[in-house]
């Protein structure tokens, strides 16, 4: 079975390729800087432009928005972006907002935002989880009722990431507050400069921040409801489906491995038999999670239901990403713990260990994906 890519979609990683090799220390270094300075993780305001000039947003959209790519290209795009240590999370976050347009957006919704975002001058966020819920996202109790050709909203969302540099954001509320759970929940877009609402900073062990979100009486266009009223949560479930397919860990710690074996090059007599075991098991473990990263990808460009086989990667790859990073803090040692600022490995090591604590956590936590999983994917009864 060969698993290599052909030259067709080659064409996509050595255009990424191209565009890794015109930064040097000085520009990865200013674009790191950037990261920092906006608190959000894997965020370039600049980077993210840069893509857009380059064509390179929503390249699986059809014309005149994308490129009609296939999903797996755009796959392959993605795992050379994150590989070569540049931040992504701003392309699949403001695709995910487009894609959802696509699927359930009315025409004008889909004029209106796509050529914004490929243009790369909108941003987008996501209005899910509430303060209390923890990670049972359908006790949400945000409302948005409906008043003349406007809908009044009012609640509070958390853990809502790049709020502070979005301009809108896709808002799960509740429109019929008879029904429960998933039935009468509606998906509005709101734009995050409308009168009544309130941003709060929520920083978090990894260095960024998240933000918890307030509504009060903000008045939303009937016109920006995508899909219909009281179906918010399908329209919402193929974001999530997105999300779940994402590498949660899997592609960052892929280039963490390869530079620490680049650190190590030379100095096998130094480390023990069973470090170097544990170092090998973990390539092919990687190797592994690449694999079925990609084989979301493909499923993905068959055609085929991907909401199965992504939480089984987003599993895998997170807490993989975990064990990873656990055992190579331990192998550097207090370096890492306390490094200096010349030793950008050890910094971010030292930042991913932060960061990894999160990863089974986000995007709906393991149990939920293994859930899932066994429902979807290997047809196991529902448990009572």
């Amino acid at each position: 079975m060969n698993f290599r890519p052909g030259d067709e979609e080659n064409l996509y990683r050595d255009r990424m390729r191209a565009l890794a090799d015109s930064y040097g220390w000085p520009e990865m270094k200013a674009m790191r800087e950037e990261v920092e300075s906006l608190e959000i993780e894997r965020y370039s305001m600049t980077f993210h432009r840069q893509l857009a000039e380059q064509g390179l947003i929503g390249l699986t959209w059809p014309s005149p928005y994308g490129q009609a790519a296939r999903v797996d290209q755009q796959f392959l795009m993605a795992e050379e972006l994150e590989c070569q240590g540049f931040p992504g999370y701003g392309l699949t976050t403001n695709q995910r907002g487009g894609g959802m347009l696509l699927r359930n957006g009315s025409p004008a919704q889909i004029a209106e935002h796509l050529p914004h975002v490929v243009a790369g001058n909108w941003t987008y966020c996501q209005g899910l989880s509430e303060p209390g819920a923890g990670s049972d996202l359908l006790s949400l109790k945000t409302r948005a009722v409906r008043d003349g050709d406007h809908y009044i909203v009012n609640g509070a969302k958390l853990w809502t990431s790049s709020a502070h540099i979005s301009n809108w954001c896709s808002l799960l509320v509740r429109t019929d507050p008879e029904q429960s759970r998933h039935r009468g929940l509606s998906l509005l877009l709101v734009d995050l400069s409308s009168p009544g609402i309130t941003i709060q900073p929520v920083r978090v062990l990894g260095g960024w921040r998240v933000n918890a979100v307030f509504y009060d009486d903000v008045r939303v266009p009937a016109a920006n409801l995508v899909g219909e009223e009281h179906q918010g949560w399908h329209v919402i479930t193929g974001n999530l489906d997105e999300e779940r397919a994402m590498s949660f860990g899997g592609t960052e710690t892929r280039l963490l491995c390869a530079r620490l074996i680049h650190r190590l090059a030379g100095k096998a007599d130094e480390l023990s038999e069973s470090d170097l075991e544990v170092l090998g098991r973990f390539v092919m473990d990687l190797e592994a999670d690449r694999l079925l990263y990609l084989r979301v990808g493909l499923a993905a460009a068959r055609g085929e239901d991907t909401s199965g086989i992504g939480p089984m990667s987003k599993v895998y790859g997170s807490e993989l990403a975990q064990r990873f990073i656990e055992w190579a803090t331990e192998l550097l040692g207090h370096s890492t713990l306390y490094p200096e600022s010349e030793d950008v490995l050890a910094s971010d090591l030292e930042q991913q260990l932060r960061v990894a604590t999160v990863l089974t956590v986000i995007g709906g936590t393991s149990e939920v994906q293994r859930n899932i999983v066994a429902n979807r994917q290997l047809a196991l009864p529902r448990s009572n």
